[in-house]
């Protein structure tokens, strides 16, 4: 399902020279043409393992290591999170770099530094 032309204004301009050049083309064939007016979603399917399944006495939770937080691995958990809404999916992150709390406030991960919290693990 392709999303709505957002109002875009006259000065939205190609990014580089390729793209003035169609718009050339575009403009001297006299059709009716936007530039950049929607975002259209799209989905790649892939698979995640993850590191740790817990069981704990509520259920079960799902613990990620990750040293470096690439962006394609953000990525990826936001996808699983959002296909599987059930898991309670949770990071440990080797070091405490601020961005990548931010983004687990962001996102809705709950996160910790190095050691995985005894909290965690009792269910609370």
């Amino acid at each position: 399902m392709l999303s709505q032309p957002r109002n875009t204004s006259v000065s939205s301009k190609p990014r580089n020279e390729f793209e003035k050049d169609l718009r050339r083309q575009l403009r001297r064939a006299k059709v009716a043409f936007t530039y950049e007016d929607r975002k259209v979603p799209y989905v790649i399917a892939g698979h995640y393992t993850p590191d740790f399944t817990v069981t704990v006495p509520n259920g079960e939770i799902i613990i990620e290591g990750k040293g470096h937080f690439r962006p394609e691995d953000k990525r990826k958990m936001v996808a699983v999170k959002k296909c599987n809404p059930h898991l309670d999916i949770r990071i440990v992150f080797y070091s405490s770099k601020l961005s990548d709390i931010k983004w687990c406030k962001r996102h809705g991960f709950k996160y910790a530094i190095k050691r995985i919290p005894k909290e965690w693990l009792t269910g609370m």
